[in-house]
């Protein structure tokens, strides 16, 4: 999908398909208890956040994964991964401070906080 033209229903409804598999696999890793790798958690992000700008419904269970992955990280709860190497921590103090945004654009925030910050 290039930038700038808009993505087909079908190419969506895959990126959906394929959202809610990474979404499966992160359950499944959360359940044994193993680490999530950080690409697995970018893609399921980046899924949400294609699907989002392209006004396409949404996967249940990715949203309740990322925010569970949010939480736990918050909390310190969640087992120490050992591909995360220098990747930022989840920006959760502006998110929760701020009463002033949507609860759209909390989560939007939250999703993009799982993506590596320029110069990676």
């Amino acid at each position: 999908m290039s930038k700038g033209s808009q993505p087909r229903p079908e190419q969506l409804d895959t990126v959906a398909e394929l959202t809610t598999r990474l979404a499966e696999q992160a359950m499944a890793e959360m359940m044994s208890r193993r680490p999530i790798s950080e690409e697995t958690v970018r893609s399921l992000a980046d899924g949400v956040l294609i699907l989002d700008e392209n006004a396409h419904p949404i996967p249940r269970l990715a949203l309740d994964v990322l925010m569970r992955i949010h939480r736990e990280r918050a909390s310190g709860s969640l087992p120490p991964n050992p591909d995360a190497g220098s990747l930022p921590a989840p920006e959760t103090e502006a998110d929760e401070r701020s009463e002033v945004l949507s609860a759209g654009h909390k989560v939007l925030r939250l999703f993009r906080s799982f993506r590596p910050r320029s110069g990676r």
